[in-house]
């Protein structure tokens, strides 16, 4: 897949939930497919999650990779919801932002989709 491809997705991405949050998530190993799956998967059986958008994109340092994820919630979230919702250590969890730009948003945490280190899903 190539920018423009990458971007268009982006695009496409933005009109489809009204996403209204946006975070990272980064540990001592490396996100799998499988790990994203199942932690995503806890995060929209709550009630306060109607859907989410996971993104693996590679650190610079190749150890390491990161999880952006995006939200749709009529709920105020922050790291130590996420946290309980998924298990997942509060320590690793980025700000959570209200997102302002939903187009722009969706493009940067598309912008690796399609590159052989990359995964992503939709849960809903």
């Amino acid at each position: 897949m190539n920018y423009t491809s990458r971007m268009k997705y982006g695009t496409s991405l933005a009109n489809m939930f009204d996403w209204t949050q946006t975070t990272y998530l980064r540990g001592e190993y490396k996100f799998n497919n499988y790990y994203v799956d199942r932690l995503c998967n806890k995060l929209v059986s709550s009630p306060l999650i109607y859907s989410v958008f996971a993104s693996i994109e590679k650190d610079r340092n190749e150890e390491h990779n990161h999880l952006h994820l995006l939200f749709s919630s009529k709920h105020k979230l922050n790291r130590y919801k996420l946290s309980k919702l998924s298990g997942f250590n509060s320590l690793g969890i980025g700000n959570v932002d209200n997102i302002k730009n939903k187009t722009g948003v969706s493009k940067y945490v598309a912008k690796h989709i399609g590159r052989d280190f990359s995964y992503h899903n939709l849960y809903i």
